[in-house]
């Protein structure tokens, strides 16, 4: 079969495919050809099983440090002779179960929702068509076309397959869903396409799911199903494949730097434990159980939790997240490529600016319609086919050019004169112009053109101007179409406005007779319009706060070049449109890999772009390390929607293909929703270090107190006595640690954020500042700690004899509660950066507050109810030692505050300032 269909004749063409246009295929051949070629449909990708998807929650680093964590805790808890012991550990167990299937039921339910991408491209194919088979007209399923059959189009059908047209009558084809333009285009079966074409300049051919919008044609089918346009994007979906965010690649990195730590402890204290003395096996169970205890337990919960507080207060504004780990790359993003039709842009073709002979008019003013105004408006509403409804609700038919020409109309309050069309030439892209003749109430006839200007400028032979009628003479000719070209430059679509007053016996004759060439002879040329897509309102303010916020936007489109350097340069997305850096797609095509990865590093524009294009610019920009986000709202968007770190899809006017193949829809189709959407992602982002920092912090400090504890005691006492019970620490880590690490996640946004330059993509969540302030953390909570753990157990020291397990219940409650201060205390510290903790700071998170107070709370039930104390092997403590308590932890918030004042006073220590 003939590969480049659309280069070589007709006759060529169906003689390769054995098909003869009046007779068509024969039964017999299109059953075998459906045999060769499959059916006329999308293939469905293989999707994976709720079971899969549930399963797949289980690999992330920290759920799977948590498993190895349970696992350990079952095994020593059933091989533990010591009653207690065994109880703590088989309530270990039961805690990190359920922190492991709520995490996984959680992220499962978020991604539950099926990859749909092939089914909604499934719907939009055309159910039924006209075909010729057995030399006779048929209807049949589209789904059983083949290469060879001969279809019918008529306006309002939707195109079944990809074909090569036989004749065409003044046919247009909206492609706005595959090729992004915004005009319907007309398609000739006489034109001549060169073989290397893009889709959107293949003006002989039509594709699948795209509509007629005008006229009729016959085509003859040259691809079905998967090697269709259509095909070719499903194809590209079902084999791209989902990347690892950011946000998951850092929790991978920071899961494995949790396990590396987990065993060193493990290690260390087993060694330790040898050199001391102690049994070996004694040690691995008292090693393991400490590693265990030092895994922040709580994180990976905390984290999904966040994430979804995210996804709840974003859907508030319209941006809802398809994908957990999205909302925080959102706030990584580098790039925006953004389609124009339809997002940048309204997708609704629009009168702007209307030029008579002697004026310019700008519509969004308030206007007086004069006479040649009026003429104007009344040429592009009766010279017109479409119809717009009369209901708000209802919906518009027709070439959206012709509807603009009835929208301006009825804006500025066109006089409804009473006028009956008694013929029509239709346009067709030969001509380049519409035709009608129209009669009045009084019988009066008048013939009413529109087109293409230079056209019109050509055939008429006088023009209107200060409400006379003149002469059109070459030097008024060349005049018109300079004031039309300085218009057209700034990629506006135009449409001349001509007409004259016909006697009624000329009108007869000519419409009887057929004689189009007499009777568009001698017409007045009146003025024209200007039409664009204007861009979406509050467009041009988000790309402004873009580029504050250190992004990039980009336009790329299937639209002219022209047309997208203007909507480029009225949103400020480019400075001047002369001086533009923009590239079209026959060149992007002609581009190797590297040289696309140098040019889109200035190139802020791209026109005339294909599906492959997009997918080549997106991979081009990530190649450059860059987070890239791609927001569209068409078919020709999924891939790259897919490809991109982030693919945004309109909510409105979006296809169901986008929005299943993106991982953020806007609800509202407003550009500037993203600008929000990145604002709380760079919070969340914010706030995650926070928790993140928090909880490690913590955890390093009970790494302090238990690694120090059980040295000292070993050294004091010959024995090991730990100053926590691994109860003890699970609590801490899941209960009291929990929910301030959750309010940490709800911190406000700082005012900042949005002038901040993006976050360096490699960057990680641990920096080497950040990991100072945990060791420097973990000391301090680790020394305060011990310290009155050992003053409680003085009276032993002196004695040089080990508590008993009686004794040492008060000394561990002591150094149980010591350690939920400092904690309390650190989640404060953590979230000041390089401000006083006693000043508005200190009240701006209410969330964080109440957790502070709900964990004491919890910890004070610890303390006092009977019930509890039995469990977690504490005992009450008096207001003295309170007292104690208190001060000690008043003494981290002194340091830190010192620390913070010398950072702002002492250039040479700022770098002490903040903690990461």
């Amino acid at each position: 079969m003939v590969d480049n269909w659309h280069s070589v004749d007709t006759r060529t063409l169906m003689t390769d495919l054995g098909v003869n246009d009046d007779l068509g295929l024969s039964s017999e051949e299109a059953n075998h050809r459906i045999e060769k070629y499959g059916l006329n449909e999308l293939k469905k990708s293989e999707s994976k099983s709720p079971i899969t998807l549930f399963f797949e929650q289980f690999v992330d680093p920290l759920v799977i440090i948590l498993l190895v964590a349970l696992l350990i805790s079952i095994v020593i808890g059933i091989f533990s002779t010591n009653e207690h012991e065994k109880i703590e550990y088989f309530i270990d167990s039961a805690a990190i179960s359920i922190i492991v299937l709520f995490n996984a039921f959680f992220g499962f339910i978020q991604e539950y929702r099926a990859e749909k991408s092939i089914e909604a491209l499934k719907s939009m194919a055309a159910p039924y068509t006209t075909v010729v088979r057995d030399g006779k007209k048929d209807r049949i399923e589209a789904n059983q076309l083949v290469p060879g059959d001969v279809v019918f189009l008529e306006e309002g059908d939707k195109v079944p397959a990809d074909g090569r047209l036989l004749q065409s009558l003044a046919l247009r084809i909206d492609e706005s869903m595959l090729t992004g333009e915004s005009f319907p285009v007309a398609k000739n079966a006489n034109t001549t396409v060169p073989m290397d074409a893009p889709v959107a300049e293949v003006y002989n051919s039509v594709f699948s799911g795209t509509n007629v919008s005008r006229g009729r044609g016959q085509i003859i089918i040259t691809q079905t199903g998967m090697k269709t346009e259509f095909g070719k994007i499903a194809q590209g979906l079902m084999e791209e494949s989902r990347e690892e965010t950011p946000l998951q690649q850092r929790l991978s990195t920071l899961g494995k730097y949790i396990g590396i730590g987990s065993l060193t402890i493990c290690a260390i204290i087993f060694v330790i434990g040898i050199m001391l003395g102690r049994q070996a096996l004694e040690m691995f169970i008292v090693s393991v159980g400490l590693a265990v205890a030092a895994v922040p337990e709580g994180l990976p919960a905390v984290v999904t939790l966040s994430l979804a507080l995210g996804v709840q207060k974003m859907s508030k504004k319209n941006a809802i997240i398809r994908r957990l780990p999205s909302v925080e790359t959102l706030g990584s993003i580098t790039v925006i490529c953004s389609d124009k039709t339809g997002t940048l842009t309204m997708n609704k073709m629009t009168v702007r600016k209307i030029l008579t002979v002697d004026d310019e008019f700008d519509v969004a003013e308030k206007l007086e319609l004069n006479n040649a105004l009026n003429d104007i408006l009344l040429i592009g509403k009766e010279c017109n086919n479409a119809q717009i409804s009369e209901v708000q609700t209802g919906i518009d038919v027709g070439d959206p050019t012709e509807l603009a020409l009835l929208r301006v109309a009825r804006r500025l309050n066109l006089p409804e004169p009473s006028l009956e069309r008694v013929y029509e030439i239709p346009f067709d892209s030969d001509s380049k112009r519409m035709t009608v003749v129209v009669k009045d109430d009084a019988n009066k006839y008048s013939v009413l053109m529109k087109g293409a200007p230079d056209v019109l400028i050509n055939i008429c032979t006088h023009y209107l101007t200060n409400g006379e009628v003149k002469e059109l003479d070459e030097k008024k000719r060349a005049i018109l179409e300079e004031q039309e070209q300085n218009i057209a430059t700034l990629g506006y679509r135009m449409l001349g406005m001509a007409s004259k007053q016909i006697e009624r016996e000329k009108a007869e004759l000519h419409v009887f007779s057929e004689d189009n060439e007499e009777l568009e002879s001698g017409m007045t040329y009146i003025g024209t319009v200007a039409i664009m897509d204007p861009p979406r309102e509050g467009t041009k303010e988000a790309i402004a706060t873009c580029r504050d916020a250190g992004i990039r936007p980009i336009m790329i489109t299937g639209d002219h070049l022209k047309t997208a350097v203007a909507v480029a340069s009225e949103i400020g997305l480019i400075e001047k449109p002369e001086a533009a850096i923009a590239l079209e797609g026959r060149q992007l095509s002609k581009m190797s890999d590297q040289e696309l990865s140098e040019r889109v590093k200035d190139t802020n524009v791209f026109a005339r772009v294909s599906p492959e294009h997009k997918l080549r610019l997106v991979t081009a920009l990530k190649e450059n390390n860059q987070i890239v986000a791609m927001t569209g709202d068409g078919v020709n968007d999924a891939p790259a929607l897919k490809r991109a770190d982030i693919g945004v899809a309109m909510g409105i006017s979006g296809t169901d293909v986008s929005k299943e193949a993106s991982d953020m829809v806007l609800a509202d189709d407003d550009f500037s929703t993203i600008v929000g959407a990145i604002l709380e992602g760079r919070t969340i982002y914010d706030n995650m270090r926070k928790f993140v920092l928090y909880l490690l912090s913590c955890n390093a400090g009970e790494i302090m107190v238990m690694l120090l504890g059980m040295i000292l005691t070993s050294l004091l006492f010959q024995e090991p006595i730990l100053p926590l019970l691994a109860i003890q620490i699970l609590w801490v880590n899941l209960v009291t640690d929990g929910l301030p690490a959750l309010a940490l996640g709800l911190d406000p946004p700082d005012a900042d954020v949005m002038v901040r330059k993006p976050r360096d993509p490699d960057e990680q969540i641990l920096t080497r500042k950040s990991i100072y302030f945990i060791v420097y953390s973990g000391l301090m909570i680790g020394i305060g700690t011990l310290l009155l753990f050992f003053v409680y157990l003085l009276p032993e020291i002196m004695n040089g004899v080990a508590p008993t397990p009686e004794d040492i219940i008060f000394p561990r409650t002591v150094s149980f509660t010591m350690l939920i201060v400092f904690q309390m205390v650190m989640a404060l510290n953590i979230r000041k950066e390089d401000h006083s903790l006693l000043g508005k700071e200190f009240i701006r998170n209410p969330h964080l507050l109440l957790a502070i107070a709900s964990s004491v709370f919890l910890h004070l039930m610890i303390l006092y109810l009977p019930i509890l104390q039995g469990i977690f092997d504490t005992t009450a403590l008096g207001l003295i030692d309170w007292f104690v308590i208190i001060f000690v932890g008043s003494i981290l918030v002194l340091i830190d505050e010192i620390r913070t004042i010398l950072a702002k006073k002492v250039p040479r220590l700022h770098h002490l300032a903040g903690y990461w």
